[in-house]
């Protein structure tokens, strides 16, 4: 998936992103977000690349911020917990996709906006 791509899924998700998955997903915050004051849900900080639902599976491919991310065994577990509450999935398998590069620029608009509120840039 291509950096366009990414960013559109952090507003509107892509064709081929099962809502459901989706909304479990905006329901879990990126843990080092929530250290800045700002939580900002993995949807919206731009880190899912594939949410999909395969019969009664539910695949979650994901990029890191950082290839050394401290985070990602609560981030997993959050995906299982939250993903696996949804009605007719049994399995979750949650992948890291570590050649896929993150940049900042994927976060969703809004909650920029609000980090940027929250932790203005240092004045020059």
């Amino acid at each position: 998936m291509s950096t366009l791509e990414t960013t559109a899924v952090a507003s509107n998700p892509a064709p081929g992103f099962d809502e459901a998955i989706v909304d479990a997903l905006r329901r879990i915050a990126d843990p080092c977000s929530i250290a800045t004051g700002v939580p900002i849900n993995l949807i919206d900080m731009g880190l899912v690349l594939e949410a999909r639902r395969e019969e009664r599976r539910a695949v979650v491919r994901l990029q890191l911020t950082s290839p050394i991310c401290m985070q990602i065994g609560i981030i997993q577990a959050k995906i299982l917990e939250e993903v696996s509450t949804i009605d007719g999935i049994d399995d979750v398998d949650v992948d890291i996709d570590h050649a896929a590069e993150w940049l900042p620029s994927m976060v969703a608009g809004h909650a920029r906006i609000a980090l940027r509120e929250r932790r203005p840039f240092p004045a020059q």
